[in-house]
């Protein structure tokens, strides 16, 4: 009988992380805090990409905070069906390009175009094509990437993979 309860409740409970991975993320699953305050001056010499596209990051800095709380998503064009990504943060000024987001692969497969999606409110991101730091390991896995920001890193919750037609 002992064993019998044993199982079941393995089971129950591998079921239950197994349903639990099948669910899309949402925003509010990730909240966070809005900041309040005015944005702090833009650290561009902590890297050379800072430096490189201070034009861009100002600019992005203005838009004000956007995502996860306390940051700015600035993007700009890398060419054709790729877009150049960084992460502001509007408390320290500090600049961020996560690797999956810096030229990746954009292409669309519904109704909604956009590239990026993300809320002021909320620490999830997703991402609507296949990331450039996947390319050197072959093919990439193309789709929608759903990450959560850490505050240093995107940390990949799902992809719902889509293949991609000839000729995107």
């Amino acid at each position: 009988m002992k064993f019998l309860l044993a199982t079941l409740c393995v089971g129950f409970f591998t079921a239950t992380a197994l349903a639990q991975t099948s669910v899309t993320p949402r925003f509010e699953d990730y909240p966070a805090p809005v900041y309040k305050g005015g944005p702090a001056t833009l650290k561009l010499n902590g890297s050379k990409e800072a430096r490189n596209f201070r034009t861009q990051l100002r600019e992005g800095a203005k838009q004000g905070v956007n995502f996860a709380g306390h940051y700015t998503v600035a993007s700009w064009g890398c060419g054709t069906a790729c877009l150049q990504v960084a992460l502001i943060d509007a408390k320290t000024g500090a600049v961020f390009f996560p690797e999956e987001l810096n030229g990746f692969g954009v292409w669309f497969w519904d109704n909604n175009d956009e590239a990026l999606r993300f809320k002021p409110n909320s620490r999830l991101l997703v991402m609507s094509g296949f990331p450039a730091s996947e390319g050197n390991k072959g093919e990439p896995k193309s789709g929608l990437y759903y990450f959560e920001w850490t505050g240093r890193r995107l940390k990949l919750l799902k992809l719902v993979e889509k293949k991609r037609e000839r000729g995107r």
